[in-house]
């Protein structure tokens, strides 16, 4: 054997030899899942890294047990899961899991490995946690697809795509991998996602843990062409943005009126000056424990003097990332975007969605097209009691698609005299059409909303009975004996008016067309569309 001939054989060996001592390291893929469905709170590490990171152990195998409480989060149920422990014929459930086992039990996700054992620590397989999941989106194995080749079913919808490698070991990096691509597949049978029915789940969970004595409002402040709310639940605040240098003692002075000497959040939502001006005077008026913003620097005086002022009392810019979650009183706060960087600094604006009991409120910045159409492909739930106008009513924001995804009752413009034509008539007649009480601050000053979980209501400090839509007649709904066409999806049951952006995304061989009554289309067994509402 020549030399040449050695050294190859040696270097094989060598390569053979670090690879059964060293671990397979998570791709970046499987790791940017893992962060996706931390910052959700449905995926957790196994321990903490030494940078103060959580460890994910993505190139471990999951167990049962592991398996099972990733679907129980994904599912929404979690906190459902903990409060009401039921019974099960298992004796070997380890108390950590035992919950999250009886929950999954009850529901028919999974069975034990015998009678009286679920075997929690044996490792799953790919086959097995996929069966788990596509249980948990109502499909059922046997009927919908076959338990020993999920894949004939999770590749159409989305979940997988393609077949695994021959003797491939699944890995917590897989299981995070299939559990995000998950949230994004629809229900069976329905055009609601896995994230949505999750979050649905998780808002129905806080709503019923709204204590006695609880409350939330929001403050929309009248800072003339420029945006500034308060929002208050359970005496933590939040204000969201801060009208322009000149509102500075404006804001100043309403927070010192209501007492507060505290911020536990000042957001930033992106850095133009009609929106970081004024957060001088809130950083003047009271302490803060938490800034966010859309970015940490940016080349502006008021930017300048809001990074100054959060220095004197040692607060540093957190940029929160897409999909976070965290608490405010009895509410909780999602970011819902920037989902990517762009150039147009207002389609960088911090999107922020705030769940208290059985009401929501959502706030756009100065979001635009772009941004609102990056939100949409995310999947998340957008659905809204208020909405705070995009950039003043702009025509580039609210657009339709993004307005039937939220369909709020209320809508707040922010708005003052300006050389724009805010909030334009298009606007105006997207919201109108969509059936939209609107409030604006330049025709009716200071407005309060107050929510008891249940119901809002709003007090203005002017004009209560002010044309908000500008002269506009508001939409007549059409009458449930009115004739008229619609479209069927055949696939999901669900009907829609022709103009419905879920028409264009339906496949051919599932459309249907049906001229008659909105009652006839139901009784024939169909459903409303719940992004047209028809």
């Amino acid at each position: 054997m020549n030399k040449s001939r050695i050294l190859f054989s040696f270097i094989l060996l060598l390569a053979l030899l670090l690879s059964l001592a060293v671990p397979v390291c998570a791709s970046s893929e499987t790791e940017t899942a893992a962060q996706e469905l931390f910052a959700l709170g449905l995926f957790k590490g196994v321990g903490v890294r030494d940078d103060g990171t959580p460890d994910f152990a993505l190139e471990k195998s999951p167990t049962r047990n592991e398996a099972v409480v990733t679907v129980i989060r994904l599912l929404g149920k979690e906190a459902e899961a903990q409060r009401t422990v039921s019974e099960t014929p298992f004796t070997d459930l380890v108390p950590w899991a035992k919950a999250y086992i009886a929950y999954a039990y009850n529901a028919k996700l999974v069975q034990g490995v015998s009678a009286d054992r679920f075997g929690g620590d044996a490792l799953i397989t790919e086959a097995q946690f996929l069966t788990i999941l596509l249980r948990a989106m109502h499909y059922e194995s046997g009927a919908d697809f076959d338990w020993q080749t999920p894949r004939t079913l999770t590749d159409p919808i989305g979940i997988t795509r393609g077949s695994p490698a021959e003797e491939t070991v699944f890995t917590r990096g897989d299981m995070a991998l299939l559990s995000r691509n998950a949230l994004r597949a629809h229900l069976k049978g329905t055009t609601t996602t896995l994230l949505q029915l999750s979050e649905r789940n998780r808002a129905a969970e806080s709503a019923s843990l709204i204590r006695e004595g609880s409350y939330f409002e929001a403050h929309f402040l009248d800072v003339g062409q420029a945006d500034c709310a308060l929002v208050v639940c359970d005496g933590k605040t939040m204000l969201i943005d801060g009208g322009n240098v000149a509102d500075a003692r404006l804001v100043y002075n309403y927070l010192k009126s209501r007492g507060v000497g505290t911020l536990d959040y000042i957001v930033c939502t992106h850095p133009h000056e009609d929106h970081v001006g004024g957060l001088a005077g809130a950083l003047n008026a009271a302490k803060v424990r938490t800034a966010l913003c859309s970015t940490s620097a940016y080349n502006s005086a008021p930017f300048d003097d809001f990074t100054r002022y959060l220095n004197r009392q040692g607060v540093p810019i957190t940029v929160p990332a897409c999909g976070e979650e965290f608490p405010l009183g009895s509410a909780v706060v999602t970011v819902l975007g920037p989902v990517k960087a762009s150039d147009n600094v207002n389609d960088t604006s911090l999107v922020l969605r705030i769940v208290y009991g059985g009401t929501s409120f959502l706030f756009t910045g100065d979001a635009a097209r772009d941004e609102e159409a990056d939100i949409l492909e995310t999947g998340r739930t957008l659905a809204a009691t208020v909405l705070k106008v995009g950039h003043h009513g702009s025509a580039s924001s609210t657009t339709y698609p993004f307005l039937r995804e939220i369909m709020p009752k209320y809508a707040v413009i922010s708005v003052g005299e300006n050389a724009y034509g805010h909030p334009t008539e298009n606007t105006l007649s997207r919201l109108r059409d969509a059936d939209v009480t609107v409030l604006r601050t330049d025709l009716q000053g200071h407005i309060v909303c107050k929510s008891d979980g249940q119901d809002v209501t709003f007090t203005v400090s002017k004009n209560p009975d002010a044309d908000t839509l500008g002269g506009l007649p508001r939409r007549e709904q059409p009458s449930s004996a009115e004739s008229r066409q619609y479209v069927l999806n055949k696939n999901t049951h669900v009907f829609h008016e022709p103009s419905c952006d879920s028409v264009t995304e339906m496949k051919e061989k599932n459309k249907g067309f049906f001229e008659g009554t909105r009652d006839e289309a139901i009784a024939q067994g169909y459903k409303p569309c719940g992004r047209c509402k028809p």
